[in-house]
């Protein structure tokens, strides 16, 4: 096999069939006795039977040349194991639906010890999308993935009466009781912590996640729209490149949910991650992040550098890769660091790495998943030769071991440390915590003494003052937890929010929430408004003042010029979180100062938009059904004063708009707050503001906020000839979206959808808009709309665009590409027909996925999912229909979720946060945002163009 590895570095076998087979994991013990999970048997048998090949086998070197030697079956019988972790002498494995505890207790290698400790893992899904990756965090429990919301309902056999944990996110166990728990994150078959407890993920297409925060930080503000967890870290999709060296043919790209993404030269299937901290690389090697791609034969390396309060990281290289083979057989699917510092692979060896889940059904008996049944190799790449260390068992062994510059030494030892509890440590573990030469000692000493319950407030506090900002960060999050039995460590932790780490303040905004002392309020107005551009900093204040609103809102305002463009952001989201859940009368004050205030910068807008917003959703409020809840809100009250202040208000934010002076991005939110201004009144500065001078965003601005009046009068305004012929396709598009739009931001307006789409169909039948220029997602949204009267006049006016039985059409149309076929031609048919929904290379759309690269895709599988979008459908792109209690209906593809609200990814590109208490239905339809009949927008030739536009990218940049 041919290897291009990083130079001054080497590759070594260590262990080959048939001493392993088919290994996917693997794990060292105390010992450095190596044990694999074998995966025998996989795939499903096409008839979907399944196997019990499935072996756990332990290899040792027993000639200590670094080659493994021998092998013992130590565990048999089971389906598709998939991941593994030692502990107390033996060993977790993940075998969905079960996690097994596997130990020999007399000496022969084999276990004698077989139970099923945890049960209910969805196993239905194909292997790499399972529960997988068992992994010990500080915090001494076993974290799992969850394996792309698989999931499931998972119990304990050892303690039948505890109830059923329902979960579909990542989760986490403790060891001993098996006391089971979901968490944030969704990975698919790779997890890893950093050397400071910060965990990563992984999935297809994204190499490096970050987990940000548990949803239970979340649950704290129920007001707080926001449903993320999780950062993307590296390029994700078409953008996150890789450069094999093999002749690799990428079988997922015949896979219609692929489409959307392509694969060859870019991640496919990322799996495996860790952040290595071995000795036996470089130092510069060391806090850098390793991921496989077997699909294309490769191991990635990339930098990891801190980015705020998250991380970013790029690859080391733009022309090669750390590790790739010529051999398109290698499969490596699994990276850890071992006893020696060096970094192990595990190569699965397989001729078809795709699961027959993950392909057409007409490719799942041609490829061949038999070649390589019988075989496997492990890697070991390294600087120097082989060195075999001693081992130490000893409590002093085991707590200098946490010094180690080789984490596989720490990691080895915080497990047995935990693993024992002894008593006689904690004097060793504090005089660690504080002294030891490396932070990351210094933590794992702060941790274990928490998991023995012997961790001091002394301790905490020397950690807070610690000179290195990863164990301050960790200091912080020990702290919170004391802080109800140690009110000492207040100050000290109050003291952090003024830290120069944007990590350690992040940790400190998340522990102040939950810390109920007026102290705290000044503290996280200070980190809101430094750090308010960032969204998880700005998230993290204000998960953590729902019971505190009014007089966190008097904090920020007496920091407020720090950093004005932090503060407008934060009074963004504290507009909607007022309106959503503090009292009128609070909500009243805050207008008012938004009225008084914020209508000479740019603060003003988004906090009058932020209140509208989330006074439109709440419950039992006179001012939800209005259709300005502003206006109403002030009417209550009975103040003509406060009136005429909200007329200037909207005067003030018209002049702002037109304004071409002023950043774009205060601009667009001004426009955005004339939705709540009377039409009459706006109705000019907005059509002014459509003119093709202006910059895209403003006129797509201007176009929404139209829309959102839900006027036939507005309406017309879009689609008046003169106006029409100069929008660009991105803004038609965005115009049709409106007219068709089942969803208006002011109340009141549900009755005037069938008005809107008659402004929509009048000007298709006037011959302004022509019906081609209807994006396909719109006409059958229209088609299938539950009003009668607009879907009867959809069937009218589209009447010839509407597709037959999609896989005869497939078939019937595949001789096209026999033909030539013209890439220019195709770019505008691409332009007129898809840009509306998708974006390639920078230009188009944003509602359906970035096609951006799809060129390395078989010309037949681009024609099999333009033609058939449904034949298979990615979840994350299946449609929701979403009512809302306030009388709104929207349609899209969830972006993001979280207990307390719904996201979604709307036909207008735009994200709708939608609380979970004001959703009234949500319907899943489980077909794809794209619908059929796309080849009756063009001619048969102008389709084979657009496939050679998508093959071959634009002309004038080739």
């Amino acid at each position: 096999m041919a290897f291009a590895v990083e130079p001054g570095l080497r590759i070594e076998l260590v262990a080959a069939e048939p001493l392993v087979v088919d290994p996917v994991a693997f794990a060292f013990d105390e010992q450095r006795r190596l044990y694999v999970v074998e995966c025998r048997g996989w795939p499903d048998k096409m008839d979907g039977k399944r196997t019990k090949e499935g072996k756990i086998v332990l290899l040792e070197d027993v000639d200590g040349d670094g080659r493994y030697d021998k092998r013992t079956e130590f565990a048999d019988g089971l389906t598709y194991p998939n991941g593994i972790m030692c502990w107390r002498g033996g060993v977790f494995v993940t075998c969905a639906p079960d996690i097994f505890y596997f130990k020999d207790t007399s000496g022969d290698g084999v276990a004698d010890i077989r139970k099923v400790v945890l049960t209910g893992f969805d196993d239905k899904k194909y292997l790499a999308a399972r529960t997988s990756h068992p992994i010990l965090g500080l915090d001494g429990k076993v974290y799992i993935t969850s394996g792309l919301k698989s999931g499931g309902k998972v119990q304990s056999p050892e303690h039948p009466e505890r109830p059923v944990v329902t979960y579909t996110t990542d989760a986490r166990f403790d060891p001993d009781t098996f006391e089971f728990e979901a968490i944030g994150g969704r990975s698919q078959y790779g997890m890893c912590f950093d050397s400071f407890g910060r965990r990563f993920i992984v999935a297809n297409r994204e190499p490096v996640l970050q987990v940000m925060m548990e949803p239970a930080y979340l649950k704290r503000n129920p007001f707080l729209s926001f449903a993320g967890t999780i950062q993307e870290v590296s390029d994700t999709q078409g953008k996150a490149k890789v450069r094999p060296i093999s002749r690799a043919v990428v079988t997922a790209d015949y896979n219609p949910r692929s489409m959307s993404a392509p694969h060859a030269g870019t991640f496919t299937s990322a799996c495996g991650l860790v952040i290595f901290g071995g000795s036996g690389l470089t130092p510069e090697h060391s806090g850098d992040a390793f991921i496989c791609e077997p699909a294309q034969n490769l191991v990635q390396r990339q930098a990891l550098r801190s980015a705020g309060t998250t991380f970013r990281s790029a690859p080391r290289y733009t022309d090669k890769e750390f590790l790739a083979s010529t051999d398109t057989w290698f499969r490596p699917v699994f990276l850890g660091g071992g006893p020696d510092g060096a970094l192990y692979v595990v190569d699965m060896h397989r001729r078809e790495i795709d699961e027959f889940a993950a392909m057409p059904q007409e490719l799942r008996g041609v490829l061949d998943y038999e070649s390589g049944k019988n075989a496997g190799r492990i890697y070991r790449i390294v600087r120097e030769p082989h060195r075999a260390e001693k081992l130490g068992g000893a409590l002093a062994d085991l707590c200098r071991a946490l010094d180690s510059p080789n984490a596989w030494w720490r990691e080895r030892a915080q497990r047995l440390l935990f693993e024992r509890a002894d008593p006689a440590a904690v004097p060793l573990l504090t005089k660690m915590a504080v002294e030891a030469k490396l932070p990351e000692a210094r933590t794992l000493a702060l941790w274990i003494l928490r998991h023995q319950r012997r961790l001091s407030s002394a301790t905490i506090a020397a950690a807070l003052r610690d000179p290195h900002a990863g164990v301050r960060e960790q200091g912080v999050k020990l702290a919170a937890g004391a802080l109800p039995v140690a009110p000492e460590l207040a100050g000290p932790v109050l003291a952090l929010g003024t830290d120069p780490d944007a990590h350690v303040r992040f940790e400190c905004a998340l522990a102040l929430g939950s810390f109920d002392d007026p102290r705290a309020l000044p503290v996280l107005a200070a980190i809101a408004v430094r750090d308010g551009e960032n969204l998880w900093a700005r998230t993290a204040v204000l998960s953590g003042i729902g019971t505190r609103i009014p007089e966190f809102l008097a904090a920020i305002n007496r920091v407020r010029d720090v950093n004005p463009a932090g503060y407008a952001e934060v009074m963004g989201d504290l507009g909607r979180i007022f309106g959503a859940g503090a009292s009128l009368d609070a909500c009243r004050r805050f207008l008012t100062q938004v009225l008084i205030g914020g209508g000479n910068s740019g603060w003003g807008w988004p906090a009058a938009l932020g209140l509208a917003d989330g006074l439109r959703e709440r419950r039992g409020a006179g001012a939800k059904g209005a259709a300005n809840p502003l206006a109403a809100l002030l009417a209550e009250n009975g103040e003509v004063s406060a009136a005429a202040a909200l007329e200037d208000f909207f005067h003030r934010a018209r002049e702002f708009a037109v304004n071409d002076q002023m950043p774009t991005s205060q601009r667009v939110s001004a426009i955005a707050v004339l939705r709540y201004a009377d039409l009459e009144d706006v109705g000019s500065t907005l059509e002014a503001l459509l003119d093709a001078r202006q910059a895209p965003e403003i006129q797509l601005q201007a176009v929404r906020t139209i829309g959102d009046f839900g006027d036939p009068r507005g309406a017309r305004l879009l689609v008046q000839q003169q106006n029409w012929i100069h929008f660009t396709p991105q803004i038609r598009a965005t115009i049709i979206a409106v007219l068709g739009a089942r969803d208006f931001r002011r109340a009141g307006t549900a009755g005037a959808r069938p008005q809107m789409a008659e402004v929509l169909f009048s000007a298709i039948r006037s011959g302004v808009i022509k019906p081609l220029e209807v994006s396909s997602s719109e006409r059958s949204r229209l088609l299938e709309d539950t009003d009668a009267v607009i879907r009867n006049q959809a069937e009218t006016v589209f009447q010839r665009l509407v597709g037959g039985d999609r896989m005869e059409v497939y078939r019937a149309y595949r001789d096209i590409l026999k033909v030539r076929a013209d890439a220019a031609r195709g770019q505008s048919v691409f332009m007129r027909a898809c840009s509306a929904c998708h974006m390639y290379e920078g230009a188009g759309g944003k509602v359906g996925p970035d096609l951006t690269g799809i060129r390395n895709q078989p010309a037949d599988a681009l024609l099999l999912h333009i033609l058939v979008p449904n034949f298979e459908v990615v979840p994350n792109y299946q449609s929701l229909t979403i009512s809302t209690q306030d009388g709104r209906m929207l349609t899209g593809w969830p972006s993001a979720e979280s207990d307390t609200s719904v996201t979604l990814r709307t036909a207008l590109g735009a994200d709708e946060a939608i609380l979970r208490k004001n959703i009234a239905s949500l319907e899943a339809t489980g077909t794809s945002l794209m619908p059929d009949g796309l080849e009756q927008t063009m001619t048969r030739a102008e389709l084979a163009d657009v496939i050679a536009y998508l093959r071959e990218g634009n002309p004038a940049l080739r």
